[in-house]
């Protein structure tokens, strides 16, 4: 042995020794992380950039969501009122004794004791409509329309105190407008609704409860679902005909988490058993597998490690990526048995030392793909990168400085590993034939058909991975309930609270036109509720005017009677937003008032109706012409940004291949393109075969071309390295390792996870192609 060697041997158990040290360091923090201090995050948009172009949109859409984030809506209905009434019982009996922290919202108490709140303010509230009447009909028109009501009570709108108190029932009128912008009612004390169809009349009941930790928290979705399981159970062994319709984001978090998690088993698994068998029939040895399988798990351990103390929480999404990691770090085991396979154990240091720089090379030019996706405005993806380039760096290291000193036996050739192997030497070889000329036609004509039909959408909604059952219940719930979209809608900004309410009220009247000719149905706004201090006023002198007056209604209809009926106008206080936040009957709208927002204040007007893409444009047209008014149309906005980052990245992409190219260059120098070409060609066949297969072009479909680099030039550098077509280690090493990418990141077209979906679609073409190209481009 030279002494070169023996030099090599002791700096790499000195080194193993460090890297002891540091393996127990990400032992002892995983124990610490998985004995409950690790933070999991389940929520698919974290994978979403940071609205930086404007943090006023974001900060209003974080507050409007916040609100909602922990509320789970539940309608139950049945075809008779006695059966939905029963059936809510039995399901509220169950929450109440589920000793869980929700806030249930089941019963309410008199409804004329929960409006009687607007009864002080009664001569300062009017509608528009009622403005207009008051305006334009005659005092002696309105005093007859009093004395009529006084002689048929309980034929319209309730009415609120004495008749002389408010002779025309203007507080009922303006209730009755306010109670029409909602579907709910209330009967028996229960939030209800009824809704017709052609099968029959149907009653509904809603609850709403709300959890005190967050919608992703796992803990709190674990210890909800099951009990609300639970209450529909108990509801549907009570009443079996009734409907049970469950909506909100601790539902949608709950589905997402538990999708995961069947992918964490599934894919993963699946995965690891079938990289498994493949190792040991090429092998036959167990070794192998041992030793490989301890640097998976090194560099999982590291990449948990590190994302932890950098991100300080670790995202779902990553755990399930990187359960996919394992197929990338199996390729330096794969590449170090192949090469030991037939050699004596005293060999494998020298074998170590010259493969070294070609290991080295294979794990640059793979981490460049990594280190690019870590450029991405992403957070989600960015863990990806660090947990991905981190374990592979562990794994690589683990191989690099351990396996020699844990290799000792012998390894022969297996039936399996010579049959892989020689296949080499049958694979077409391009160049100067009709094979090329053919290949050249199908690959061209392929390209040419698949860029024609390729087309790109960055709709945000294509991340959506709910299940069907889901959706149609949230759907369902948000016709019965004619739901506002949270989606879209306008950002109203004011120096005082006073100017924001006006500013409600200018940008109010230019959406009644657009509700008369339908382009909307109808808007919810906070000074429907509160109207400005101004307008108040305003309202209160009409009142004052026009019914209380000498010659007002009260007055006319005191004649028409026979009766002096002295005025009982009183002026008061202006309601105040304050005193409406403060009131039961604000709950509904209260999410709508974001208060104090930057130097200011703030609030939302929310549509309802809104569903075409003209209807879109023509609401934002609105926008400008109103001081203080911003059109948020968030669906859009990150679509949007989302698109300008898949461009962004095909540019890093570019940027990526002329990287490697320079570093193939530098080791293989002309030869270098044969190393880089049949990637290059596989990442665009992959993307043409799925245009052509109709997939959109979309972010995640980009992301994975720069793994597919990172990777597929592997092989072009494995057989580079040694292009003897009779030499079986390199392509057993390559067929070896695109096998285990295949089972792991091929394995992700799988996932029901549509961002997920698209990325292991296009590496299971692009590695796929990768393998069946390098070995005819090799010289």
């Amino acid at each position: 042995m030279s002494v070169s060697v023996l030099s090599n041997q002791a700096s790499i158990r000195l080194l193993a020794k460090i890297w002891l040290v540091i393996v127990l360091g990400f032992i002892g923090h995983n124990i610490y992380l998985w004995s409950g201090h690790l933070q999991l995050d389940t929520d698919i948009l974290a994978m979403l950039p940071q609205d930086e172009r404007d943090p006023t949109v974001q900060n209003a859409t974080r507050q409007l969501s916040d609100s909602a984030a922990k509320r789970v809506v539940v309608v139950i209905g049945g075809q008779n009122w006695e059966s939905a009434l029963a059936a809510t019982d039995a399901y509220a009996a169950i929450l109440k004794n589920s000793k869980l922290p929700l806030n249930l919202r089941y019963k309410i108490g008199d409804e004329s004791a929960w409006l009687s709140f607007f009864i002080p303010y009664r001569n300062q509230l009017l509608s528009a409509a009622q403005r207009q009447q008051l305006a334009s009909s005659s005092i002696d028109q309105l005093a007859q329309g009093a004395v009529a009501a006084l002689y048929q009570p309980g034929i319209g709108m309730p009415r609120f105190g004495e008749w002389q108190d408010d002779p025309l029932n203007l507080l009922g009128a303006w209730l009755g407008e306010r109670a029409a912008e909602s579907k709910v009612r209330i009967r028996d004390g229960r939030l209800s609704l009824m809704s017709s169809s052609s099968s029959g009349e149907a009653f509904y009941i809603l609850l709403t409860l709300e959890q005190q930790d967050s919608a992703f928290s796992i803990k709190a979705q674990q210890a909800l679902i099951p009990v609300l399981d639970a209450a529909k159970a108990a509801a549907l062994q009570t009443q079996p005909q009734i409907e049970v319709l469950s909506v909100g984001v601790p539902l949608h978090a709950a589905a997402a988490a538990s999708q995961a998690e069947r992918e964490v088993h599934t894919i993963g698994i699946g995965s690891m058993v079938g990289i498994v068998l493949l190792t040991v029939f090429a092998f036959s040895a167990i070794r192998p597998r041992i030793l490989v399988t301890l640097s998976i798990a090194i560099g999982l351990l590291a990449a948990i490690s590190v994302c932890s103390l950098l991100f300080g929480r670790l995202h779902l999404i990553t755990l399930v990526f990187g359960a996919s990691l394992v197929g990338v770090a199996e390729n330096y085991g794969s590449n170090y048995f192949s090469s030991r396979q037939g050699r004596p154990a005293a060999e494998r240091w020298t074998m170590l030392k010259a493969q070294a720089p070609v290991m080295w090379l294979a794990m640059l030019t793979t981490a460049i793909g990594y280190l690019l996706l870590a450029l991405t405005p992403f957070p989600g993806l960015r863990q990806i990168a660090v947990f991905s380039a981190t374990g592979l760096l562990a794994a690589f290291v683990t191989v690099m400085w351990w396996f020699p000193l844990f290799d000792k036996g012998e390894m022969k050739h297996t039936r399996l590993s010579n049959w892989i192997g020689t296949r080499r030497a049958l694979w077409p070889h391009l160049g100067c034939n009709r094979l090329t000329l053919l290949f050249a036609i199908v690959v061209a004509t392929v390209l040419l058909a698949g860029g024609l039909a390729i087309k790109s959408n960055d709709d945000v909604r294509l991340l959506q991975s709910s299940p069907p059952a889901l959706i149609a219940q949230q759907i369902k719930v948000s016709q019965l309930l004619d739901l506002p979209s949270p989606a879209q809608f306008y950002l109203i900004r004011g120096a005082s609270i006073e100017s924001v309410l006006q500013q409600e009220e200018a940008l109010k009247a230019k959406l009644v036109p657009l509700i008369a000719k339908g382009s909307i149905s109808g808007y919810q706004a906070i000074s429907d509720w509160v109207p400005s201090a101004a307008q108040q006023t305003k309202n209160q002198a009409l009142i004052k005017s026009v019914v209380f007056g000498q010659q007002g209604v009260l007055a006319k209809a005191g004649s028409a009677l026979g009766e002096s009926l002295t005025p009982s106008f009183k002026p008061s206080q202006p309601l105040i937003i304050a005193d409406w936040l403060a009131a039961p009957v604000s709950e509904p709208l209260r999410h709508q008032w974001l208060g104090r927002f930057e130097n200011g204040y703030a609030s939302v007007i929310l549509l309802r109706g809104v569903s075409k893409p003209v209807q879109l444009a023509e609401l934002a047209a609105l926008a400008p012409g109103v001081a203080g008014v911003r059109w948020v149309d968030k669906v859009a906005e990150v679509s949007t940004v989302m698109g300008r980052y898949r461009v962004l990245m095909a540019w890093v992409i570019a940027l990526s291949y002329l990287l490697v190219f320079a570093a193939l260059s530098y080791r293989f120098g002309k030869q270098a393109w044969r190393a880089l070409l049949p990637t290059l060609l596989a990442s665009t066949l992959a993307l043409a075969i799925l245009a052509l297969l109709g997939q959109p072009l979309q972010l995640f479909n980009i992301l994975a071309l720069l793994l597919i680099l990172g990777m597929g030039v592997d092989y072009g550098i494995f057989l580079l390295e040694n292009p003897d077509r009779h030499a079986t280690r390199p392509f057993l090493s390559v067929t070896l390792a695109a096998a285990s990418t295949l089972l792991a990141f091929g394995l992700l077209a799988l996932s029901a996870t549509p961002a997920l979906h698209a990325f292991g679609l296009t590496m299971l073409l692009g590695i796929g192609f990768s393998w069946l190209l390098t070995p005819a481009f090799m010289p």
